[in-house]
């Protein structure tokens, strides 16, 4: 892992354009000179780019969005039972929404906190210095800029998924065409289509890609999240495409795309490979297929303090006590802890693995989290190895069930995509708890034999009418997300609706139950006068436009 990248500081130029203040006294105060900085190269912020502590498991984002918000809401974490509950933090939303536009990790500590990479405004950067190249240079820099584009699209629907309208095609305007203006909140939908239309053309340009000595050299260099390696890219471009395919495809008007362009991809997996394992279940191993983003080699920290500080350490009801449990899920002992009870000067394991209920009180939680299960010291809270996910395998066949189930799509089958993303998402369990040196308890991967027999139980086993098939795949794949892809948990329950999660009613009027969508930050509101053009759609009650089943 090369050591952390430093963000030049000439980026910091883009804040109160991206953010839409459009005043020049804040412009000034947050421009930086370029001639007294490093100046930027394309490969260089191509490194940056992938390095997101949004993806990565580090305190911060933990503490302040998935604790709070997409993990509370997604129920992958547990639910505090505070009266505002369901009331958005918004402090700690704008900064999650800043650090997509800005890059704030300007910190020589890999454990610095609000490290977002601001992959908006180096992208933006990217492409200004790439159109200032001479023509027969361009070939040794556009790898990095389709594979760049790619992140850019993926983060881009994360924030759709979040929020609906965004500013995106004016956003960074200023280092691209030295203008200064608000950047206008843009069409959800329309920026769908964008992402889906752009994700096809990377990949189809990746397939015909053919790399010169000095663009393979330093992409190979400048790649640590995949090599260099053109094949995995072209399959992480296209397990992206399945993704948001699948994302929109509820809304009518995304429907028939969506059937035509997923055929066209599990019809063709020369053109069109994907992240699925290699068909291997038992034994697959996400070290080598899946779109991993490592801690970096000199990181020390953990996430205890994340979840101590907020009881987060929890067990979460509704996914050991009503998912899990009643099937012995393999995964039980690798996930949680009994946790202990001290009786006298023993401490005492509890008896068995029970999550608190979600309809304890606030102070009762706190007083009786020593008698509930709690996440494992191993893999989650003392683990300073815990890797960031891009995309994983289970997460592709999951995907491939789903779209088997309901259009009987040809290129493979739902009971055979399914078995295989249950395995998987078994074994990318273990693969986690390997990435530990320190184990807290020894443990060893769950055998073939446990795994038949888990897969046997009628709560797991692939049997039952459509409906029950789909809330299986639905339900396994959510737990597959659990805290470490909340934002996928929370995206994916609102377009499904599963599971059939217990949601507790908040005594707050006005935020009895979880929001739709999140609200805009405040910056937004008091300086993008573009704000006027959604001010009607911003409430916590407004569904994003794929959220369309009851």
């Amino acid at each position: 892992m090369k050591k952390k990248l430093q963000i030049i500081g000439c980026l910091i130029v883009l804040v109160a354009m991206i953010t839409g203040t459009g005043c020049k006294r804040q412009l000034d105060d947050y421009y930086v000179d370029p001639d007294k900085t490093t100046n930027p190269s394309i490969e260089k912020l191509f490194s940056s780019i992938l390095e997101n502590n949004r993806v990565r498991p580090q305190y911060y984002d933990m503490r302040t969005m998935t604790f709070l918000v997409t993990g509370a809401f997604a129920q992958t974490s547990i639910l505090f039972n505070s009266e505002n509950r369901y009331q958005q933090n918004m402090d700690y939303t704008e900064k999650f929404w800043n650090d997509f536009y800005t890059p704030s990790n300007q910190s020589n500590d890999p454990g610095a906190y609000n490290t977002g990479n601001g992959i908006m405004a180096q992208y933006r950067t990217m492409q200004r210095l790439f159109n200032l190249l001479p023509i027969d240079e361009r070939d040794n820099f556009r790898i990095f800029m389709y594979a760049g584009r790619a992140l850019l699209l993926d983060q881009t629907a994360q924030m759709i998924d979040l929020y609906g309208d965004i500013p995106f095609t004016e956003a960074g305007s200023l280092n691209v065409t030295s203008t200064i203006a608000n950047a206008k909140f843009q069409d959800q939908k329309e920026l769908y289509d964008t992402v889906l239309t752009g994700l096809k053309d990377v990949s189809n340009w990746l397939a015909a890609a053919t790399l010169n000595t000095n663009a393979a050299a330093s992409f190979a260099t400048q790649d640590y999240l995949l090599g260099g390696s053109i094949d995995k890219w072209r399959r992480f471009v296209n397990s992206l495409r399945f993704r948001y395919l699948m994302r929109v495809s509820n809304v009518p008007d995304f429907e028939a795309r969506v059937k035509t362009e997923l055929q066209e991809i599990l019809s063709n997996p020369i053109q069109y490979p994907l992240i699925d394992g290699a068909g291997v279940g038992d034994n697959y191993n996400p070290a080598n297929t899946d779109v991993i983003l490592y801690q970096y080699t000199n990181y020390t920290n953990t996430l205890s303090a994340a979840f101590t500080e907020v009881s987060a350490q929890a067990a979460p009801d509704y996914l050991l006590n009503t998912v899990m449990k009643p099937v012995n899920d393999p995964r039980i002992p690798f996930m949680f802890e009994k946790n202990v009870v001290k009786v006298g000067d023993v401490f005492v394991p509890n008896a068995e693995y029970r999550a608190m209920p979600n309809t304890y009180g606030n102070s009762q939680q706190s007083d009786s989290l020593k008698y509930y299960a709690i996440w494992d010291s191993t893999i989650y809270v003392y683990n300073n190895k815990l890797p960031g996910i891009y995309m994983s395998a289970p997460e592709v066949n999951f995907l491939k069930a789903e779209a088997f189930e309901r259009w009987g799509l040809s290129g493979g089958t739902a009971q055979g995509s399914y078995e295989l993303a249950v395995r998987q998402a078994i074994a990318f369990i273990y693969f986690l708890y390997n990435t530990n040196s320190t184990k807290y308890e020894a443990l060893t991967q769950p055998s073939t034999a446990t795994v038949d027999a888990f897969m046997q139980n009628a709560a797991i086993a692939y049997t039952g009418t459509t409906e029950e098939k789909q809330e299986k795949i639905l339900t396994q794949k959510w737990l597959h997300f659990n805290i470490l892809q909340s934002r996928q948990a929370w995206a994916e329950y609102r377009r499904t609706k599963y599971p059939k999660l217990n949601v507790p009613v908040a005594p707050t009027v006005g935020f009895e139950l979880p929001p739709k969508r999140l609200l805009y930050p405040t910056s937004e509101v008091a300086y993008n006068t573009s704000y006027a053009d959604v001010k009607a759609k911003d409430t916590r009650d407004t569904k994003v436009f794929w959220d369309v089943k009851e």
